[in-house]
Protein backbone atom coordinates (compact mmCIF):
# COMPACT_ATOMS: atom_id res chain seq x y z
CA UNK A 1 0.00 0.00 0.00
CA UNK A 2 1.46 3.58 -0.91
CA UNK A 3 1.22 5.44 2.58
CA UNK A 4 1.57 8.83 0.12
CA UNK A 5 -2.16 7.95 0.36
CA UNK A 6 -2.32 9.81 3.45
CA UNK A 7 0.06 12.53 2.62
CA UNK A 8 -2.95 14.90 1.98
CA UNK A 9 -5.48 13.74 4.28
CA UNK A 10 -6.65 15.20 7.42
CA UNK A 11 -6.86 12.95 10.50
CA UNK A 12 -8.47 13.83 13.26
CA UNK A 13 -7.46 12.12 16.90
CA UNK A 14 -9.62 11.76 19.68
CA UNK A 15 -7.59 10.74 22.98
CA UNK A 16 -7.76 11.64 26.43
CA UNK A 17 -4.37 10.30 27.49
CA UNK A 18 -0.92 12.37 26.84
CA UNK A 19 1.15 9.79 26.17
CA UNK A 20 -0.91 7.89 23.66
CA UNK A 21 -1.68 11.42 21.66
CA UNK A 22 2.44 12.14 22.13
CA UNK A 23 3.26 8.56 20.97
CA UNK A 24 0.46 8.75 17.54
CA UNK A 25 1.97 12.49 16.52
CA UNK A 26 5.30 10.41 16.47
CA UNK A 27 3.88 7.86 14.52
CA UNK A 28 1.79 9.31 12.43
CA UNK A 29 4.38 12.57 11.49
CA UNK A 30 5.73 10.11 8.88
CA UNK A 31 2.60 10.30 7.03
CA UNK A 32 2.21 14.06 5.80
CA UNK A 33 -0.85 13.63 7.28
CA UNK A 34 -2.40 16.47 8.90
CA UNK A 35 -3.01 15.95 12.49
CA UNK A 36 -5.49 17.55 15.15
CA UNK A 37 -5.72 15.95 18.57
CA UNK A 38 -8.85 16.37 20.73
CA UNK A 39 -9.25 14.91 24.26
CA UNK A 40 -12.59 14.23 24.87
CA UNK A 41 -16.79 13.71 23.51
CA UNK A 42 -17.59 17.10 23.72
CA UNK A 43 -14.20 19.22 22.33
CA UNK A 44 -15.26 16.46 19.16
CA UNK A 45 -18.43 17.88 18.92
CA UNK A 46 -17.69 21.05 18.68
CA UNK A 47 -14.39 21.07 16.63
CA UNK A 48 -16.91 18.80 13.83
CA UNK A 49 -19.08 21.72 13.85
CA UNK A 50 -17.02 24.45 12.94
CA UNK A 51 -14.20 22.65 10.95
CA UNK A 52 -14.24 20.44 7.58
CA UNK A 53 -14.97 16.78 8.32
CA UNK A 54 -11.67 14.83 8.83
CA UNK A 55 -10.73 11.89 6.43
CA UNK A 56 -10.48 9.97 9.29
CA UNK A 57 -11.40 9.93 12.99
CA UNK A 58 -8.87 7.67 15.52
CA UNK A 59 -11.04 7.82 18.24
CA UNK A 60 -10.28 6.14 21.75
CA UNK A 61 -13.20 3.87 23.15
CA UNK A 62 -12.89 5.11 26.61
CA UNK A 63 -13.16 9.05 27.06
CA UNK A 64 -13.85 10.62 30.15
CA UNK A 65 -16.93 12.47 29.10
CA UNK A 66 -18.58 9.96 26.41
CA UNK A 67 -18.33 6.27 25.83
CA UNK A 68 -16.88 6.20 22.19
CA UNK A 69 -18.55 3.50 20.71
CA UNK A 70 -21.66 5.76 21.29
CA UNK A 71 -19.99 8.82 20.54
CA UNK A 72 -19.50 7.24 16.65
CA UNK A 73 -23.00 6.54 16.79
CA UNK A 74 -23.81 9.92 17.23
CA UNK A 75 -21.48 11.52 14.55
CA UNK A 76 -22.31 9.01 12.10
CA UNK A 77 -25.64 9.69 12.60
CA UNK A 78 -24.85 13.41 11.93
CA UNK A 79 -22.02 13.08 9.87
CA UNK A 80 -22.82 9.96 7.87
CA UNK A 81 -19.63 9.91 5.26
CA UNK A 82 -17.77 10.46 8.35
CA UNK A 83 -14.84 7.61 8.61
CA UNK A 84 -13.99 6.55 12.75
CA UNK A 85 -11.09 4.14 13.30
CA UNK A 86 -11.26 2.86 17.03
CA UNK A 87 -8.24 2.61 19.21
CA UNK A 88 -8.64 0.96 22.79
CA UNK A 89 -6.14 -0.56 25.72
CA UNK A 90 -8.95 -2.52 26.51
CA UNK A 91 -9.54 -6.05 25.09
CA UNK A 92 -13.42 -5.90 25.86
CA UNK A 93 -15.15 -9.26 24.84
CA UNK A 94 -17.43 -7.97 21.59
CA UNK A 95 -15.74 -5.02 20.92
CA UNK A 96 -15.46 -5.14 17.29
CA UNK A 97 -18.86 -6.55 16.72
CA UNK A 98 -19.91 -3.49 18.49
CA UNK A 99 -17.56 -1.43 16.57
CA UNK A 100 -19.19 -3.15 13.25
CA UNK A 101 -23.05 -2.25 14.45
CA UNK A 102 -22.02 1.29 14.88
CA UNK A 103 -20.34 2.06 11.81
CA UNK A 104 -16.91 2.06 13.02
CA UNK A 105 -14.15 0.88 10.08
CA UNK A 106 -11.85 -0.65 12.34
CA UNK A 107 -10.29 -1.36 15.43
CA UNK A 108 -6.55 -1.01 16.72
CA UNK A 109 -5.32 -2.07 19.82
CA UNK A 110 -3.14 -0.49 22.17
CA UNK A 111 0.11 -0.54 22.53
CA UNK A 112 -0.69 0.30 18.90
CA UNK A 113 1.20 -1.46 16.26
CA UNK A 114 2.65 1.23 13.45
CA UNK A 115 2.27 -1.32 10.71
CA UNK A 116 -0.94 -1.99 11.53
CA UNK A 117 -2.32 1.37 12.43
CA UNK A 118 -1.06 2.72 9.00
CA UNK A 119 -2.63 -0.33 7.11
CA UNK A 120 -5.64 -0.15 8.45
CA UNK A 121 -5.51 3.90 7.98
CA UNK A 122 -4.85 3.33 4.05
CA UNK A 123 -7.75 0.89 4.00
CA UNK A 124 -10.11 3.07 5.28
CA UNK A 125 -9.19 6.00 2.93
CA UNK A 126 -9.16 4.01 -0.29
Amino acid sequence: MDREALSSRKILIVDDDTVSRIFLRELLASTGAELNFLRNGYETTKFLETNPLPDIVLLDVRLPDFDGIELAKQLLSKYPNLKIVAETAYTIEGIEEKCNWAGIKGCVYKPINKEELLNLLLKVVE
